[in-house]
């Protein structure tokens, strides 16, 4: 063979084994990263578009394609997968991934502003500064407020949770002018005149005036924060921006792009300083909830089986702390009504013993109770015999005067009860009644209840002549300070068993994620080889997270009631019926109910949000457990009878069997089959907490299977304990 058809002979098999090559390993698709777009697309481009280049330097295999999207873009290119990669603001983040069960961040945002490096921002509240009338949170109501959305964490979540602590609604206090990105446009939409107030995320004054395109000397803070970060901010602050990989991408690659990221180093990306390791995004995750934005704006479904089922020890704990403080309650109650039993009895003792003076002081010796007679006028008393040995003296040595008496009194008593003598002698009591410590001869003290009346007057019309009882309740008081220790105890527990609860159900979620987190990387590695038994039982794991994740979340809000909730204040009940009904009006209009609402809706003192919810769960009940095939008719009524609200719900659904009633407000009770109705069992459960929390009662009444049924709750309109204000 000549050397030229060796040549050719080599050149053709280079190139079939080049031809054949390619066909075996296709070329992989580009990796997308979608980028939310706070400020005008092209800039958001323009700045971002470096990254594609630090990755692709860093995986020379893969090429990486950045996109600048606004919310909605956002999510349908997460909905369709034709994203492989999101960074967006956490509360953004925290939203789709409730949706779509994304695993933790893999790098968490660092930028570089104003000559500074931060891996946290905030919101901004801002006017024009000719604007005298706007200073403080308090001017927001009944303003214009520009925001980009309702969605965006630091253009409108951050500021609405600071005037949520303020006690404003913005939503419902103000009018909002909701102008979509960018954040320029708010600030365009308040230069303008068209809104009263921007809200917008932190450094986005700065970069315009940076840019020229902004005279700082024209715009005011309000309710402005101190920040060794920011020189304009109006909340607290919350960590930057989350890079996620979305469940879809492969793992491999995920761990080259976070190690990439984590080894960026400055300067990479203009206004960028790197990425750090992931932050804690459950500051985010509570405000979100506070606020009942997306994704916590429904109501959490979970099973008790899946909690029984994983933590069955902290679970029989709880159940053994609520049984005792039950126990110890009843203890106290039994108590209580006999130590009023015993003091009735000595009252209605007294008071027939008093038809004679003689008669009356012979009896109350045998009674076993000591008698004085004061002559107001000399001085002098009569103490009995029993008077006298019931501190402790023989009947010869104890003076017969009024101011041995007085001197016998406790040093911290002795003005009381002094006080309370005059006001009697002035009229202002029908009856000398009074508790207080006396010396015996020993140096104890001990406590006596005294009872008296004059029985005569000087002409002038002055009291003379004073006759009384003395009565040893020693024993009573020690009694009473028992009880006390016991309440203050209960008290305690309660709040021990309530702060239990609480940590047992966050300190869950943290587990539970980590679980849900590696399920979901072996349903996506191992689907393939995976036989249908496996894969259904690899579901049925991944399920029951979920629930159980849900459960836990309904637990911690079952522990708040009353103690991280809000406080209790005077508020229109019409006003939480009508956001109760905004809220359910998509699954009504789903299911073509019909809801109609009558009676008088009072201003009551109450808490809010436990109202709030109260309402929402009766009404979610009534619209779930429905008949088939027949749309829900919900009648509302609502009345005021003697100083109480009552409100009932009544519907004509699939009904409840009378047998039934008792288990219907208990924990996590289900009466139907899951398989038929989704739920817990812990929404009436928490209705019933709630109404206690109010000194309320509640009750069901139905004529049985498929026959409906009403939920009806009564509650006071006014103050419930010594805690509660007056309103001013």
């Amino acid at each position: 063979m000549t050397k030229n058809a060796l040549l050719k002979s080599s050149k053709f098999l280079l190139l079939s084994w080049w031809l054949l090559a390619s066909f075996a390993v296709p070329a992989d698709a580009p990796v997308r990263i979608g980028v939310l777009a706070y400020r005008p697309k092209p800039q958001t481009l323009e700045q971002w578009q470096a990254l594609s280049k630090v990755l692709h330097q860093a995986i020379p295999e893969r090429e990486f394609i950045v996109e600048a999207l606004n919310y909605d873009e956002l999510e349908t290119g997460v909905d369709s997968k034709h994203l492989d990669f999101v960074l967006t603001n956490p509360g953004h983040y925290v939203h789709i991934s409730y949706q779509h069960g994304f695993s933790a961040p893999l790098a968490t945002l660092v930028r570089h502003e104003n000559g500074r490096s931060h891996d946290m921002f905030g919101g901004v509240i801002f006017a024009l500064a000719e604007r005298r009338d706007l200073n403080a949170l308090g001017d927001l109501r009944g303003k214009k407020i520009a925001a980009t959305s309702q969605d965006s964490l630091g253009g409108f979540q951050m500021q609405a949770y600071e005037a949520a602590q303020a006690g404003i609604d913005i939503v419902k206090a103000s009018q909002l002018v909701l102008t979509g990105m960018p954040h320029d446009a708010v600030v365009e939409a308040v230069l303008s005149g068209q809104a009263d107030i921007g809200f917008i995320r932190s450094g986005v004054l700065e970069d315009l005036a940076t840019r020229g395109q902004l005279d700082l000397g024209r715009i005011k803070i309000l309710n402005m924060q101190t920040s060794a970060t920011f020189a304009l901010l109006s909340t607290q602050l919350y960590p930057e921006w989350p890079f996620v990989a979305l469940p879809s991408v492969d793992r491999e690659l995920a761990k080259k792009v976070a190690g990439t990221l984590l080894l960026m180093g400055p300067d990479r990306i203009p206004g960028i300083e790197g990425f750090t390791i992931p932050a804690d995004y459950n500051s985010v995750e509570q405000l979100l909830r506070n606020l009942r934005a997306k994704p916590f704006d429904a109501v959490p479904l979970f099973t008790l089986t899946d909690i029984w089922q994983r933590y069955p020890t902290p679970v029989l704990a709880l159940s053994a702390g609520v049984f005792l403080v039950v126990l110890l309650s009843l203890s106290l109650f039994s108590v209580n009504r006999y130590l009023a039993a015993e003091r009735r009895r000595v009252r209605e003792q007294n008071i027939r013993l008093a038809d004679s003076e003689y008669r009356w002081k012979f009896a109350l010796e045998g009674a076993d109770e000591g008698v004085w007679d004061w002559d107001i006028l000399s001085g002098e008393v009569f103490f009995s015999p029993r008077w006298k040995s019931m501190i402790g003296y023989e009947p010869d040595e104890f003076a017969n005067t009024f101011e041995a008496w007085r001197d016998s009194l406790h040093p911290d008593d002795t003005e009381r009860v002094l006080q309370t003598l005059t006001d009697y002698f002035d009229g202002k009591n029908k009856l000398y009644w009074v508790e207080f410590r006396m010396r015996c001869k020993d140096g104890r003290h001990k406590w006596i209840l005294a009872k008296g009346m004059v029985v005569a007057h000087t002409p002038e019309g002055k009291p003379q002549r004073m006759l009384g009882t003395h009565v040893d309740i020693d024993k009573h008081k020690q009694i009473e300070q028992e009880l006390r220790q016991s309440h203050d105890a209960l008290l305690r527990s309660n709040v021990d068993l309530e702060q239990f609860a609480y940590s047992v159900s966050h300190d869950m979620r943290q587990p539970l994620r980590m679980v849900s987190g590696h399920l979901q990387f072996l349903e996506r590695n191992l689907r393939e080889s995976l036989d249908e038994d496996a894969r259904q039982n690899l579901n049925f794991a991944l399920e029951g997270a979920k629930r159980m994740d849900a459960m836990i979340v309904s637990l911690l809000e079952y522990s708040r009631v009353g103690r991280k909730t809000q406080q209790k204040s005077w508020i229109a009940s019409d006003a939480v019926r009508d956001e109760v009904l905004q809220f359910v009006e998509p699954l009504a209009a789903q299911c073509q109910a019909n809801i109609h609402c009558q009676g008088d809706w009072p201003i009551l003192y109450a808490s809010r949000d436990e109202l709030s919810r109260l309402l929402q769960n009766l009404l979610v009940n009534a619209l779930h457990y429905r008949q088939e095939y027949q749309a829900p008719i919900i009648d509302i009524n609502s009345e005021v009878s003697d100083g109480f609200w009552r409100l009932s719900v009544r519907d004509n659904g699939i009904g409840i069997d009378p047998g039934q009633f008792e288990r219907l407000f208990q924990f996590f009770s289900r009466l139907q089959a899951r398989q038929r109705f989704d739920g817990t069992g812990m929404g009436l459960a928490l209705c019933r907490r709630i109404i206690e929390h109010h000194n309320g009662k509640i009750w069901v009444d139905s004529a049985g299977e498929g026959q409906g049924s009403c939920f009806t709750f009564e509650i006071p309109l006014g103050y419930t304990s010594t805690s509660d204000s007056q309103p001013t």
